[in-house]
């Protein structure tokens, strides 16, 4: 994270990737490179936007920086550092980074926020027969399975209970206990085909046979209402202990009494429940919606309509518990949930929609061509067989050979999908080898990433590191410089953080008698209940341990009221100023020897290259920009 940061403020001084214009001007030249107005300006105008007024400086000023800039880099090129293996490594982990977005389709990503949005707006009730099914299955089975699935629609359409055909025909498990029943749910609660199933199918219809990645369902939807939004509980859980059937809910229902008798759910929470995690916070669990929790726990919890009521209890396959109401939320804004779901789709197995979607326009776009006769060749031959070696692929000036895709083909079953596959691919791959030739905007950023990542591991290495692990440079450098380290007046001082004035009141007496701030802490303080907090140490005036009008004196202060709470300074000792020692201030002296560092190298970087400014130029660009 730290090296992002550095490397977004390292690349205020990069240069854009566009066609030079006729008639932009030389600004400069470094070793006979031309540098162009059009470059300086791009960074002039892009750092006046964001830098604050008195910060500012005109052309001259900036300039004189993006010289010290341009200069730096050159040496970075010189040194061959972009051909160090760990460059090439953080440069080609941020290249694939700033393709992600390239690669999405934004007006198919917008329509599936939107429904998404729409389909949190509903709460769904279903149930489901499963046949399971391998993806690369042959047609055969395929088509036995789709037939199978159409033979048990029939059935429930002509009567036949559809729980009943569900333990029948479903390879789902849970199907003999439930006959397919799902319960409620809602977006991002199942994958995507069988929640497009879900809302696509009308309330009391079944839908025709679909595949997912389990196999082929039919849904039979049961009932559609209004989004009940989300919930925060708390519950209290006791595990079923094996061989003690009766244990669980027998303790259960004690701890329910007492909760009924008086005892607070926080406590009998924190002291009974076998849920750990949430046992320490009093049985809070964080908030979720009505999919996002198995269906008795939801169902109960839903059930709840004020908050802080309180469910009977209830058993889960995890045990037995029972819930507190703490809050509901109601669905956001769509503007307010963009953001999110726009997370999520990239997340789920829908964001492949959103890469098709881009592939199929670059199809289009590329002119793909694709030998169709040579493809069923391919196609109808065994994996052992031979064919001649020929072109059957064109991307723009890029072919692919049946050897390529037979070389695909190898450990595939579904030869005719891979086959379309393939073709994603290397049209996709096409596009990220093009794309800084193709996207100017792209250009423009991998350019500034490349050139960032450079000048930061120019810098580590010539300046950061450097000044760091050259400790006998460091102590030379605070010796000849040591004047500008010392410190302030400083006190030596135990501070009293009260919650109430009484008690602030007693802690002075106390302070005042000599007693010790461990004495006074058992004075003071009761049990668990805490009323005064001390902390020592020694600091500088001004510093923000120490209230804003404190007095500079020995001996113990007025109490002091500071927001909510009440405060005692007791001063022990007074320090005047003093030289400090490099242990002292150790991490800004670093700092400044880094900077002094940075302007030696400069110097000697503008002795090494030669450069020379068009003054007529900069004099026209001065007057523009006055």
């Amino acid at each position: 994270m730290i090296k992002k940061i550095i490397i977004t403020l390292v690349i205020c001084f990069i240069l854009p990737l566009n066609a030079q214009n006729k008639k932009d001007k030389v600004l400069l030249t470094i070793e006979d490179e031309p540098v162009y107005v059009s470059e300086f300006l791009r960074v002039y105008n892009k750092n006046r936007t964001v830098i604050n007024e008195e910060n500012k400086k005109n052309t001259n000023e900036y300039l004189d920086l993006f010289i010290n800039y341009k200069l730096k880099l050159r040496e970075a090129y010189d040194l061959k550092l972009d051909t160090v293996p760990s460059y090439i490594k953080e440069f080609t982990k941020y290249k694939k980074q700033l393709e992600e977005p390239f690669l999405k389709d934004r007006e198919v990503t917008d329509k599936l926020v939107k429904e998404a949005y729409e389909r949190k707006n509903q709460e769904v009730k279903a149930s489901h027969i499963l046949i399971k099914l391998d993806a690369h299955a042959p047609p055969k089975d395929t088509l036995r399975v789709y037939n199978k699935l159409i033979e048990a629609r029939e059935k429930i359409l002509n009567g036949a209970v559809f729980k009943l055909i569900a333990a029948e025909y479903s390879d789902d498990p849970s199907a003999k206990k439930n006959g397919g029943d799902l319960g409620y749910f809602t977006v991002f609660s199942m994958v995507y085909p069988f929640e497009n199933a879900a809302y696509n199918t009308n309330v009391g219809d079944i839908s025709m046979p679909f595949k997912t990645n389990f196999g082929y369902h039919i849904v039979q939807v049961n009932d559609k209402r209004a989004s009940k939004g989300e919930i925060k509980v708390a519950h209290i859980m006791i595990k079923d202990v094996e061989k003690k059937p009766a244990y669980s809910k027998n303790q259960i229902n004690d701890i329910y009494n007492m909760f009924k008798q008086g005892e607070t759910f926080e406590f009998l929470a924190k002291k009974y429940s076998d849920d750990k995690t949430s046992a320490e916070k009093g049985g809070v669990l964080r908030k979720f919606s009505l999919g996002k929790m198995i269906q008795p726990f939801a169902d109960e919890s839903f059930a709840l309509k004020n908050s802080n009521d309180v469910s009977k209890p209830f058993k889960t396959k995890f045990g037995w518990h029972f819930v507190k109401l703490l809050e509901k939320y109601p669905l956001d804004s769509y503007d307010n949930l963009k953001e999110d779901l726009f997370k999520k789709i990239e997340k789920s197995k829908r964001s492949v929609l959103v890469g098709k979607s881009i592939a199929n326009r670059l199809k289009k776009q590329y002119n793909v061509k694709v030998d169709t006769n040579l493809l069923n060749e391919v196609l109808n031959i065994s994996k052992d067989g031979k064919i001649p070696t020929k072109t059957f692929l064109t991307i723009k000036e890029v072919s692919y050979t049946t050897d390529d895709l037979t070389n695909y083909f190898k450990e595939k079953s579904n030869l005719r999908k891979d086959y379309n596959d393939f073709i994603t691919e290397k049209v996709i791959t096409y596009y990220k080898e093009n794309l800084e030739k193709e996207n100017p905007e792209y250009a423009a950023t991998l350019k500034e990433y490349k050139d960032g990542l450079l000048l930061f591991d120019l810098l580590q290495k010539n300046i950061w590191t450097k000044a760091e692990k050259d400790t006998v440079g460091l102590q030379n450098f605070f010796d000849k410089n040591a004047t500008n380290y010392t410190w302030k007046n400083r006190v030596k001082v135990d501070i009293a953080s009260c919650t109430r004035p009484e008690k602030a009141k007693e802690v002075q007496k106390y302070l005042k008698e000599g007693k010790s701030t461990d004495e006074i802490k058992k004075l003071i303080n009761k049990g668990e209940t805490v009323y005064v907090l001390f902390n020592s140490g020694t600091y500088e005036i001004g510093s923000k341990k120490l209230p804003n009008n404190f007095q500079l004196k020995k001996g113990v202060s007025d109490v002091i009221n500071e927001g909510q709470y009440f405060m005692l300074i007791n001063v022990l000792e007074i320090l005047p100023n003093s030289q400090k020692k490099l242990s002292d201030t150790k991490g800004k002296v670093i700092s400044d020897y880094q900077n002094y560092l940075e302007k030696e190298w400069i110097k000697n970087l503008r002795n090494k290259y030669t450069y020379k400014i068009n003054k007529k130029t900069l004099k026209k660009l001065t007057k523009n920009y006055k």
